[in-house]
């Protein structure tokens, strides 16, 4: 399990290479207006046509770990590109970041250091302006992370793929100071979350819980987890079970049967409803289009192809399985072997 804490370095990594990609476009733009300039220039050089510089800048919301900012624009919408420069504490102002819009968010910023910015406005035939005026913001860390919602999980059991797990996924937060989530899991719907209860940590809204025991119904709570450690309330309680396969009754293993067959099964306790599948090979050519039930039992209905029911030909051998769900709509859960038989 790697833990949260590393998700700062990579942060800071991602950082250096956006900061690198506006000084490189910066110093591109710089050597084309150079490359501009002659004895009819009237660019800043000689003194006319300047570009103006961003007004009104102006801090937007400071929140945690995060400052907004917005201007007045230079020129119209698109036609200047604005480059953001920022000083931490009493350090050198850099760039940043670069955008062709008059707003800008610097996340992921340390919690109690004062930043302080400027905005200069660039375009290819003037060159860059004079910076704007100066603001300053010291992000703080007020605010633990919203709970997660919309939280699924979702079992798989197939022998076929080698698959047994089950699958959580929730909506992404979307706090700047984000730095991941915890997964807690228990065999009992009513636990507190506690270390004792803690399955992974993760950069990601999604995680795949592969150590699980078949028929064993797990119960999982998501938390979000800011940089400075904060974490959200806990989500809703989901759960799920990867179900035993489903095993197949009637009819039997290479048995004649009619051209309607009554496809029977066994029960399972915690399957929500059943899909019966009738194949024209073992894993392929599907051909049935049976209801889900919510019983062990159900009998033959063909895909409708070009306006006409597909029917069971006499003497020919085809194949069937059972697919249980825990699931609305028959998500798949468990999947049997398949079993033949032969129509009479």
């Amino acid at each position: 399990m790697v833990p949260l804490k590393e998700r700062r370095k990579k942060g800071r990594y991602y950082k250096m290479k956006n900061l690198k990609a506006v000084l490189f476009f910066s110093a591109i733009l710089g050597l084309y207006h150079c490359g501009e300039v002659n004895e009819n220039s009237t660019g800043p050089i000689g003194g006319e046509d300047v570009l103006r510089a961003p007004g009104e800048l102006r801090v937007e919301k400071i929140g945690d770990g995060e400052v907004w900012l917005n201007w007045q624009a230079s020129g119209d919408e698109g036609d200047v590109l604005y480059i953001v420069y920022r000083a931490v504490g009493d350090g050198e102002a850099v760039a940043v970041d670069s955008t062709f819009r008059t707003s800008f968010q610097d996340r992921e910023l340390e919690y109690e250091l004062d930043y302080t910015y400027y905005v200069k406005s660039l375009d290819s035939a003037k060159g860059e302006s004079e910076p704007s005026n100066s603001v300053n913001g010291q992000p703080l860390n007020n605010l633990a992370p919203l709970a997660p919602t919309l939280v699924r999980a979702i079992a798989h059991h197939s022998e076929i793929l080698d698959q047994r797990d089950i699958v959580l996924d929730w909506a992404e937060n979307g706090e700047a100071d984000l730095i991941g989530y915890r997964i807690y899991r228990a065999t009992q719907e009513s636990f507190t979350p506690s270390s004792d209860f803690l399955r992974s940590e993760v950069f990601k809204p999604r995680f795949v819980d592969e150590e699980i025991e078949v028929g064993t119904v797990y119960f999982y709570i998501v938390t979000a987890v800011d940089r400075g450690g904060k974490e959200s309330p806990v989500s809703e309680v989901v759960s799920d079970v990867a179900l035993p396969l489903p095993v197949l009754v009637a009819p039997v293993e290479g048995e004649l049967t009619s051209s309607r067959p009554t496809f029977t099964w066994n029960p399972l306790d915690e399957a929500r409803s059943f899909r019966v599948v009738v194949t024209t090979e073992p894993s392929s050519g599907e051909i049935s289009d049976i209801p889900l039930t919510t019983g062990t039992s159900a009998q033959f209905v063909g895909r409708v192809e070009a306006g006409n029911s597909l029917v069971l030909e006499a003497g020919r051998i085809y194949w069937w399985k059972v697919v249980a769900s825990t699931q609305e709509g028959g998500v798949e859960n468990s999947v049997s072997r398949p079993a033949s038989f032969k129509i009479r």
